[in-house]
Order: C-alpha cells, then sequence, then structure tokens
C-alpha cells in the first residue's frame, strides 16, 4: 500500500535521501527546502498522542495469526512508539529539519503502513485492514498536501485522539509546536463538564465559545459565563468547567511548558476534585479570576478594524511561573491586503472568523474558521483575507515573562 503523496513532498524525500547518499551534505538543500521540511515535521508532530498513539492502542488488541505476523505487529508498535517520542526533538531551523527529523517521519510512517499490511494480507483481518487504512488515510493527508497543513476543532476524527486516563475526557491535538500546542477537549458525555484538575509545570488558556452557559473554574473561585471566553492558568492551580446548560460544550485550549514540552500535558495531570458550594463565586473580571476576557468580544472589537492589525488580548505574564514560561494571546485583523506575520518563536494561528488565504514557504491555501495552523520561528507568513466578512485569526506564543499573580488563595494553591 502506497500513500498519495504532493510534489513538494516526494521532492523533500528525493533531496533527503541523495543528500544521506552523499554524506549528508547540504549542498542542494535551499531555505524553502527546510521551510517546508519545517511545515510538514510539525505536521506529523502533531499526531503524537493522536494516530501514532491511537493506532498503537488499536493493534495492541488485535490477534495476529502467525509468529512471522505477530513480529510484523511488534515491529509496528515499536515504530509508532519512536514516532511519537521523536516529538522531544527539537525541528531546527536548518538543513536537519530535512535530513534528519522529516526523513524520519518520511521512512518510519511507510514502514508502519508495510508492516501493518502484513497481518491484513497474511491473516485477512478486517480489523487489521480498518486501522491500517485510516492510519494511512490520516498520513496522506499531511503528506499529499503542499505543506500547510490545517486541522479543525470541529471533532474528534477517528483514531486520532487521546482519552486523559484520570479525567476521562477525549483530547483531540490540532497543532503541536516545541514547547506549546493547541487542542480541543471535546466533551461527548451528558453534560460536557471538564473535571476539575492542575498541572505541576504547564500553563494554560482554556477558550469557551457561545452558545454556552456554565461556570469556568480557576483556584478557589468560580466565575459564571455565559458568552466566550478565554481564561489564562498558571501552573499549580486548579481549573476546570461545570456545564450548567443542556448545550454541548467543547473546549479549546492552549497549553504549553518550557521544561516539559507541548505534550507535557497528557503526563501532568492532577485531579482535583472539590465541589462547586466550596468555592468562591467572583465575577469575570475580577483580580481572582487572572485577567480572563470575554474572548468573542474581543474578537468581534477587532472584526471592526479597517487595518490589518495584531496585537496582544492576554499578556504572558498572566501565566508565567518558575520558569515555566507564560501563554500570549494575540488577535489579529486581517484584511484584503494582508497581515505580514513572523515572530522569532512558534506561533500557533487559529482563524475564528471569515476566509483567507495564508502562505509560506512558497505553498498557499485557503483557510476559513475553525482551522488552525502553525508558523514556524522565523519563518515569514502572509495572511489575506478573500471576501466581505472580515477576517479575524487568534494566536498563541509562549515565552518567559514576569507573573505578576499575588493572590494568597493561589499562594496556598502553588505552595
Amino acid at each position: 500500500m502506497t500513500m498519495k503523496v504532493h510534489p513538494n513532498y516526494a521532492r523533500l524525500v528525493d533531496l533527503a535521501r541523495e543528500s544521506h547518499e552523499k554524506g549528508r551534505t547540504p549542498a542542494e538543500i535551499t531555505p524553502e527546502d527546510v521551510a517546508l521540511a519545517r511545515l510538514y515535521s510539525y505536521a506529523f508532530r502533531g499526531h503524537t498522542i493522536g494516530a501514532f498513539h491511537a493506532t498503537r492502542l488499536a493493534i495492541d488488541e488485535i490477534e495476529m495469526c502467525d509468529p512471522l505476523t505477530e513480529a510484523h505487529r511488534k515491529r509496528a508498535v515499536e515504530l509508532l512508539i519512536d514516532l511519537a517520542n521523536q516529538t522531544m526533538d527539537a525541528v531546527e531551523p536548518d538543513f536537519r529539519a530535512l535530513i534528519s527529523t522529516f526523513y524520519r517521519y518520511a521512512t518510519n510512517i511507510p514502514r508502519v503502513i508495510d508492516s501493518l499490511t502484513e497481518g491484513v494480507e497474511t491473516c485477512q483481518l478486517a480489523s487489521m485492514r480498518k486501522v491500517r487504512d485510516r492510519f494511512a488515510e490520516l498520513m496522506e493527508e499531511i503528506a499529499n498536501g503542499n505543506g500547510i497543513h490545517t486541522t479543525l476543532d470541529t471533532h474528534a476524527p477517528e483514531q486520532a485522539s487521546f482519552i486523559v486516563p484520570n479525567l476521562g475526557i477525549t483530547i483531540v491535538p490540532l497543532v503541536y509546536g516545541d514547547y506549546h500546542s493547541w487542542n480541543l477537549a471535546y466533551l461527548d458525555g451528558p453534560r460536557s463538564d471538564v473535571p476539575f484538575h492542575l498541572h505541576q509545570d504547564g500553563v494554560e488558556i482554556h477558550l469557551g465559545y457561545g452558545p454556552l452557559h456554565g461556570n469556568t473554574v480557576l483556584g478557589e473561585c468560580y466565575a459564571e459565563v455565559d458568552e466566550g471566553y478565554a481564561m489564562p492558568i498558571p501552573p499549580k492551580v486548579r481549573h476546570g468547567y461545570v456545564n450548567d446548560s443542556t448545550m454541548q460544550h467543547h473546549v479549546p485550549f492552549i497549553f504549553g511548558s518550557l521544561t516539559r514540552g507541548g505534550w507535557g500535558v497528557f503526563l501532568d495531570v492532577e485531579a482535583q476534585p472539590i465541589d462547586l458550594d466550596k468555592l468562591e463565586q467572583t465575577p469575570v473580571y475580577s483580580r481572582q479570576m487572572n485577567q480572563t476576557i470575554y474572548l468573542e468580544r474581543e474578537i468581534e472589537k477587532a472584526a471592526g478594524r479597517f487595518s490589518s492589525v495584531r496585537y496582544p488580548i492576554i499578556p504572558a505574564s498572566a501565566t508565567d511561573g518558575d520558569g515555566i514560561g507564560g501563554l500570549e494571546l494575540s488577535v489579529a485583523r486581517v484584511n484584503g491586503y494582508g497581515l505580514n506575520l513572523r515572530t522569532d518563536r512558534f506561533c500557533i494561528v487559529s482563524v475564528v472568523r471569515g476566509k483567507g488565504v495564508v502562505q509560506m514557504a512558497g505553498a498557499k491555501k485557503k483557510v476559513g474558521p475553525h482551522e488552525h495552523f502553525c508558523v514556524p520561528a522565523g519563518l515569514p507568513a502572509l495572511l489575506q483575507q478573500e471576501g466581505n466578512e472580515p477576517m479575524v485569526t487568534l494566536d498563541a506564543v509562549i515565552k518567559e515573562a514576569r507573573s505578576p499573580i499575588s493572590n494568597p488563595r493561589w499562594r496556598r494553591n502553588r505552595s
């Protein structure tokens, strides 16, 4: 079984192979080749707790018909673990992104498919065929694209999500950088709550979009919300959401840690159960809610601007602590003339209103609401609105910033 790949992807594979054959020389690798390799690598990185994890769990439960095909199944498991572990390695901004990071993905992913195919063809296992075909489909969505890969926060794709063991909620990875990630807590239960928990070494921003009605919890307090909000969460602080309506409420969230990496949220979750009536109710804009904002109001303000502009709405200082770093959330109005986006840090972009086009590394892609994509550090990107509806984006970076937190309740929680 062979994946369909885009000409950009095929060219990079050939370049990497030729480089290895010539002693890993970077002589024929251009800056655009490196930029594309970084984009593809970050796209695959998003499957650390997506397809790499879910596929491994799926084939762990399938029994092979003979020792040889069992050996192939074990080989597939080993490869999937290696692909997930690759997330711990940085995607370098030079030729190594192509001949090392990208090439490892491009080499090991087909090996997984080949190993699974042995079980399909030898044992005629329908269950294995389904798992293999879905894995290949997910990988092909990246490899058959031009390099700019987007993800949606509207659903939980089959064989591409993660269930947090001690919380029981489904996490859909959307974009994974070196130190922070954008995810979706897909809450398909009868209440759509986010169980109370904290992270010892991670910072977070919860994003709530209407329609909704419930209580968002931070530390020893909670605030009633009935419209979109964004809540910055420092390390070691209890947080969660209680849904008081019959409406299903999914929660996109940004997580980061300069000490653990963006994927660390799933290795750093402590349940913190407590009755809501034991917490203090406070307004959204109170000091206890740590600069929580009404998100959809900020989006509306940005949409009303005429010129392209980007500015922060939650500072990194709201979450930074203990060298872990802070998440800075920005909003941007993008008009037809375009917005140039280039940061010195990995940036994750979410389109929240309107439609447009993003251009990077010589590639171009149309984007719309609920789509997410990355802009690697130092890589210039051009965003342009298409159509009449104002285009608005959110984006997040992680960086060190001095935290102003002095709430005594949080001090007790953080001790």
